[in-house]
């Protein structure tokens, strides 16, 4: 990411720290660990990012996204939505929030959805917000489709971070977490789960 980038970045967190949630862009082998597996998806089917900010896991989703597959990016900062659709301009950024995704996602045509890329700080964000964004995620994903966000380490015991561990698996089965990713400031786990075809 360009210098100029990592500046914007910051003054927004500062601005708006529970919005931006993170003092610095994802790094590059967050980026890698997050978009596992996207290169397999096939048919007319959509990606959905939640939270792109300014883009560390987008490239890497389009340098994955199979032909046929579509994407759509949902971003609450209108800064970062202008300047995502300058940077991927064949991509599809929506301003809002995640928890109108099933409604997003209907209003482009861009069912089923396969898979969900987050980058929101579930850590952090308020309990009735994490529970908004759960529902839309039970209205989005197709079964046998994933969601897969991140958690800092050093956030990982934190209330809201434990909460929002366990309304997953209750609603979408068995956490795959992965090994920590070092090379990120701060190091974070990518966690991964697959809604099942037999739930719900």
């Amino acid at each position: 990411m360009a210098k100029g980038e990592r500046r914007k970045f910051l003054r927004e967190f500062m601005k708006n720290p529970k919005s931006v949630g993170a003092i610095a862009p994802s790094s590059a082998q967050l980026a890698d660990a997050m978009v596992r597996g996207i290169s397999e998806l096939t048919g007319d089917s959509t990606v959905l990012e939640l939270g792109p900010g300014t883009g560390a896991f987008t490239a890497a989703i389009r340098d994955s996204l199979p032909d046929g597959v579509h994407y759509v990016g949902i971003e609450i900062e209108a800064r970062f939505v202008d300047m995502l659709r300058r940077r991927f301009p064949g991509l599809e950024f929506a301003h809002g929030s995640a928890a109108d995704a099933g409604r997003i996602v209907d209003e482009r045509g861009r069912r089923p959805v396969r898979c969900v890329i987050s980058g929101l700080p579930f850590a952090s964000l308020p309990v009735d917000v994490q529970d908004g964004i759960v529902a839309a995620l039970l209205d989005v994903l197709e079964p046998g489709a994933i969601f897969r966000t991140f958690q800092y380490v050093h956030a990982y015991r934190l209330p809201k971070a434990v909460r929002f561990r366990k309304q997953m698996g209750e609603l979408f089965g068995p956490l795959d977490r992965s090994k920590p990713v070092l090379r990120n400031l701060p190091p974070a786990y990518c966690l991964t789960w697959r809604r099942a075809k037999d739930r719900l």
